[in-house]
């Protein structure tokens, strides 16, 4: 694991000379497990805001300072309201590390209602499956976690309210950073990678090598992926490089990791349950098919009775006829003896009539349990693909289908959709990454002579090219054919595959399908271009 107390040792002291006296101004909760402290710091005499996150993630423990938008649920967590009422309007007086172990201590300045200091630890344990967000007092009194942990015979620690926080036992080993040591094997908080790179060197070299300026780095080892605060083998290919460790965790967590937040997690779910409940239907459609289909014979078998009806006597409970449909065999016709001749005729004629109805009708509904499949299975795709911001999109969309409840009390939600966009030459490329901002870019942004592209057959994003000035005449580069096309093979279900065809039309001859669910058009005059997406 990259995130040992090293790598902690190098990111509490960027942190501490980013942070120190910076006032808290907001705290959010985007999903049970994560937090975001919304600062304000003073920078040259000047006041900027920085946003710290920090995740208790099972999977993925980590803080470091974004830019990212989060999008927060409606009803905060318990754990929130109480780092709200605690610590917004505080000040952070120091960052600190726990000797060289994964634990972080923010102690802030308070307030009380009465207006009087209040120091409070806000403890931030970066140990994988234990991992936690604890606040305390200053004398290490509980007052409330993320995680509470309640007296058992597994637990040897007690996190709940009220009661003492203890740190975890330590290994007694040392800290490289502050005490003296003769032998690598003495040291605490070192990752099994940088005692590999450490192994046979004296504690002269030992100290002089974690004491380097750091130089963080996301790096490939053979087919992995991995990131430290520095170059740790000469061998390693490095694949980017970065002026602070927050910008290292964030492009490796945020754009690498894509770790989901709860509200994606919450879509998905519905949507699954959704596509799981539209499978049984069209298992039940199929079957019902298959039994019409089957039942079709009757009408047959009808004008074999009704030929021989001068023949059946009632009481009857059964007749054997001549089918002349197939050469003539003899084939014995069931009866109910409590029918006359007449009324048994019926009976068939209406087996008959009623699987053809049947026929009729699931045939229409199995095409709309195949369209909302196709729909539901498209938005998973896109949120696979989306960021916190956009997910909301998707969440409105669903609202508005009706697939979601409004948590608004019947007002009509709104939001800004924000499109991406590139410049290419002299035009501009806008592309969706969901089916509101596929709406928006193609039946919005587009004028008549602006070109739309798609991948050919498949889910994927809606792509515009406008053109300078709505020239008519305007002819589009290959270079700008390339990129736009390279857009729509990316945002796609075929982005992992090559030579993917990507049709491209006028904007003009592209149109809406009435009441579809999604984005999907219909569109004429295209021409294709085959691309592999990068």
């Amino acid at each position: 694991m990259p995130l040992d107390g090293c790598f902690i040792h190098y990111l509490v002291d960027e942190l501490r000379d980013e942070l120190i006296n910076s006032r808290i101004n907001k705290i959010t909760c985007p999903n049970p497990s994560d937090l975001i402290m919304q600062l304000k710091v003073k920078v040259n005499n000047q006041y900027k805001n920085k946003d710290l996150f920090i995740s208790a993630r099972l999977d993925a423990p980590i803080i470091y300072l974004t830019n990212e938008k989060f999008v927060n649920p409606t009803t905060p967590t318990n754990f929130c309201m109480v780092l709200r009422k605690y610590l917004e309007h505080g000040l952070i007086k120091d960052i600190k590390q726990k000797d060289n172990d994964r634990l972080i201590i923010i102690n802030i300045l308070a307030r009380t209602e009465l207006d009087d200091d209040l120091n409070l630890n806000l403890i931030i344990e970066l140990m994988g499956r234990n991992s936690n967000i604890i606040l305390t007092k200053e004398d290490f009194i509980i007052i409330d976690a993320m995680r509470k942990l309640p007296p058992s015979t597994t637990n040897s620690r007690l996190i709940l309210p009220k009661a003492f926080y203890e740190f975890k036992e330590s290994d007694k080993k040392k800290n490289p950073f502050v005490d003296s040591f003769i032998s690598l094997n003495e040291l605490q908080g070192l990752s099994k990678t940088l005692i590999e790179a450490l192994n046979n060197k004296s504690a002269k070299e030992i100290r002089n090598y974690l004491n380097q300026k750091i130089d963080p780095v996301i790096y490939q080892k053979g087919e992995k992926q991995d990131f430290y605060a520095y170059p740790i083998d000469s061998n390693d290919h490095i694949i980017e490089r970065f002026d602070t460790l927050s910008s290292l965790l964030y492009t490796y967590y945020h754009l690498t990791k894509k770790n989901d937040s709860s509200q994606k997690i919450e879509l998905e779910k519905v949507l699954k349950k959704e596509i799981k409940k539209l499978n049984t239907k069209k298992n039940n459609l199929c079957l019902d098919l298959d039994k019409a289909k089957d039942n079709l014979k009757y009408n047959d078998l009808g004008i074999l009775l009704q030929t021989n009806l001068y023949k059946v006597k009632k009481g009857d409970s059964f007749i054997i006829v001549n089918d002349f449909y197939h050469d003539n065999k003899e084939i014995k016709l069931l009866l109910n003896p409590l029918l006359d001749p007449k009324q048994n005729l019926n009976h068939y004629f209406t087996l008959a009539k009623k699987a053809k109805k049947t026929l009729v009708e699931a045939d229409k509904q199995l095409n709309l349990v195949n369209e909302d499949l196709d729909y539901f299975e498209e938005l998973l795709f896109q949120i696979e693909q989306c960021s916190n911001e956009e997910i909301e999109e998707i969440r409105l969309e669903l609202t508005n289908n009706g697939f979601l409840k409004n948590k608004n009390k019947g007002k009509e939600r709104k939001i800004k959709i924000k499109i991406s966009s590139f410049v290419v030459d002299d035009c501009i490329i806008y592309y969706g990454k969901n089916n509101l901002q596929n709406s928006e870019v193609t039946h919005k942004l587009s004028s008549s002579n602006d070109y739309w592209f798609h991948v050919k057959d498949i889910p994927g994003s809606h792509v515009l090219v406008k053109v300078p000035a709505n020239d008519k005449d305007y002819v589009l580069s290959e270079k700008v054919i390339r990129f736009a096309a390279n857009i729509a093979a990316k945002y796609s279900k075929a982005a992992k595959s090559s030579s993917v065809p990507v049709d491209y039309t006028k904007i003009r001859y592209v149109k809406k399908i009435p009441k579809d669910k999604g984005s999907h058009v219909t569109y004429t005059n295209q021409k294709t271009i085959y691309i592999d997406p990068e």
